[in-house]
C-alpha cells in the first residue's frame, strides 16, 4: 500500500495507488475508470494542507499533477497566463519573470500548487485583494463523469468552483490575471495594539498590503506594510542575511533548539518569546525597510513542523476578537510559542469561500513541533474554535478545525446549495472522502 504524508506530518494517507499523469487524456481516463468502478479519487498538490482534505482512503486512488505543470500560453495584451494546474507557485513565478509579469498577491507560503490554491481559499493580506481564485479568469475541469468543462469567472457555476474543495472534479487548466513585474518596499515597525486600532482605517486604505503580528506573552506587536516602488532592490547580501540567516538559522533552527528545551518545561515559552522578539523585531521607534521583487517580499521561510488553525470573520470585529484571544491565553495559562498573525482579505461571491459576502480579518495561530516533539495543543486550538464561532468564524479549508455541520450551515449561507451541486455533478461521490463526510455530518 502506498502512503502520502503531508508537509507538517499531521496527516498520513494510505491510498490503494498513486498516479502521476502527464497529459489531460490520462487524467480523463483515470476519472472515467474510477467513476465506472465507484472508486474514491482525490488530487494531491504539494500536500501542504494540515488536514486530510486530499486523502482518498485505503480503497481510493490519489492523483498527483506534479508532472502536468507547463505554462501553455501568455496573453501579453491582457496580461494573462494559462497554465496546467499542477504547476507550483515558485515555478510559475520563475517562468513569468522573463516575460515581465508577476502574480498579484501571495501568502507567506509560496510553495503551493495552483490547483490547491484555487480549491482551498489561499490568500495573502491587503484590502484590495481577495483570495487567490479572484485572480482566476477561467478554469478547465475534468468532471466526475470524465467530461471536460470550461468555467469562466462570469459563469454562475464559478461560484461553486472558485472554492471547490476538490469535490467537483479535477482542475486541469487555469488562466490567471497577472500584473506587470513589480517591486515592493516592505516596512516593519513596532506599534502598540492601541495605536494599530486607532490607525486601522489608514493602515488598510493607504497600503497595498498590511498585516500585523503579536508575540504571545509579550506586549510586542509588529506591523508589516508593503507598497509598490521604483527604488532599487536591496542587495543580495541583505536578502541572504534576511532570509538565510535571520529567516532560516535564527527563526527556524535556533528557535527549534529553544523550543525543544521548552517541550520539557512549557513555562519557558514566555522567556523564549521575549528573547526571540528582541532579535527579530525592530527596536522601539525604529523601522526596518527593504525592497524586493514582489514574491520575495511575501515569502517567509518555514522549516519547523507545525500545526495551524486560522479563521476568517467580519473585519469590523477584528480588535474585539483579538483581545478575546489575548485574554483567553492569559487566563487559561496557555503557552503559545509562535506569533499570532492577523491578515485582511476582500470579500468575494464563492459559495464556500471563508470570505464570501464580507471583507474579513483572518487570525491564524500555530504550535511548533521542535525535533518532532509535540506539546499538547488541542485544548488551545479548541478554545480558539469556540471564540471564533461566537463571531461567525469560518476556517481556512487547508488548516485545522473542530466544528460541526450545523456551525458550517449557520456561517455559510450557500452551504446546502454547494453540496447539492456537488451531488449533482458527482452522483457516485467519487471525489468525496472522510473530510467531506465530517463536514456534512455523515
Amino acid at each position: 500500500m502506498k502512503k502520502i504524508r503531508n508537509w507538517a506530518h499531521t496527516t498520513l494517507c494510505r491510498p490503494k495507488d498513486i498516479f502521476y499523469p502527464q497529459t489531460e487524456e490520462e487524467i480523463v481516463d483515470i476519472v472515467k475508470i474510477c467513476n465506472a468502478n465507484r472508486t474514491p479519487l482525490k488530487v494531491v498538490g504539494k500536500a501542504h494542507s494540515y488536514n486530510d482534505i486530499f486523502c482518498a482512503g485505503e480503497e481510493g486512488i490519489v492523483v498527483s499533477l506534479k508532472k502536468f505543470d507547463r505554462i501553455e500560453h501568455i496573453d501579453y495584451e491582457k496580461k494573462c497566463v494559462t497554465v496546467q494546474a499542477g504547476i507550483d507557485i515558485p515555478r510559475l513565478i520563475k517562468r513569468l519573470k522573463p516575460h515581465g509579469l508577476s502574480l498579484k498577491n501571495l501568502g507567506t507560503n509560496i510553495f503551493d500548487n495552483i490547483a490547491g490554491a484555487c480549491s482551498t481559499g489561499y490568500h495573502g493580506s491587503g484590502m484590495n485583494f481577495g483570495i487567490f481564485s479572484t485572480d482566476v479568469v477561467e478554469m478547465e475541469v475534468v468532471t466526475p463523469a470524465g467530461e471536460k468543462k470550461r468555467i469562466r469567472r462570469e459563469d454562475e457555476a464559478f461560484k461553486a468552483y472558485g472554492t471547490g474543495l476538490g469535490m467537483l472534479g479535477i482542475i486541469i487548466r487555469v488562466t490567471l490575471q497577472c500584473e506587470p513585474f513589480y517591486k515592493l518596499e516592505v516596512v516593519e515597525k513596532r506599534m502598540k495594539l492601541e495605536e494599530i486600532e486607532a490607525q486601522f482605517s489608514t493602515l488598510l486604505q493607504e497600503n497595498r498590503h498590511f498585516k500585523f503580528i503579536w508575540i504571545p506573552h509579550t506586549d510586542h506587536f509588529m506591523v508589516w506594510l508593503a507598497n509598490k516602488t521604483d527604488k532599487s532592490e536591496s542587495s543580495f547580501l541583505k536578502k541572504l542575511y534576511t532570509y538565510g540567516f535571520i529567516g532560516v538559522v535564527v527563526n527556524n533552527f535556533l528557535h527549534e533548539a529553544l523550543l525543544f528545551l521548552a517541550s520539557f518545561n512549557r513555562k519557558l515559552v514566555p522567556k523564549i518569546n521575549r528573547f526571540m522578539s528582541r532579535i527579530l523585531l525592530p527596536a522601539e521607534g525604529e523601522e526596518a525597510r527593504s525592497v524586493y521583487a514582489s514574491h520575495w517580499a511575501f515569502f517567509l521561510p518555514h522549516v519547523l513542523k507545525q500545526d495551524v488553525v486560522e479563521y476568517a470573520f467580519n473585519i469590523e470585529e477584528t480588535f474585539d476578537v483579538f483581545r478575546e484571544i489575548i485574554e483567553m491565553i492569559k487566563t487559561k495559562k496557555i503557552y503559545v510559542d509562535t506569533p499570532i498573525e492577523v491578515r485582511f482579505v476582500k470579500k468575494d461571491d464563492f459559495w464556500m469561500s471563508p470570505t464570501q459576502g464580507e471583507d474579513v480579518c483572518f487570525i491564524g495561530t500555530k504550535i511548533h513541533f521542535p525535533l518532532m516533539r509535540r506539546p499538547e495543543y488541542f485544548r488551545y486550538f479548541s478554545l480558539i474554535d469556540q471564540i471564533l464561532l461566537k463571531h461567525r468564524g469560518r476556517p481556512h479549508w487547508g488548516k485545522q478545525f473542530r466544528i460541526t455541520t450545523e456551525d458550517f450551515r449557520r456561517n455559510y449561507p450557500h452551504w446546502d446549495k454547494f453540496w447539492a451541486f456537488a451531488d449533482k455533478e458527482d452522483p457516485n461521490r467519487i471525489f468525496q472522502n472522510r473530510f467531506s463526510k465530517q463536514l456534512r455530518g455523515e
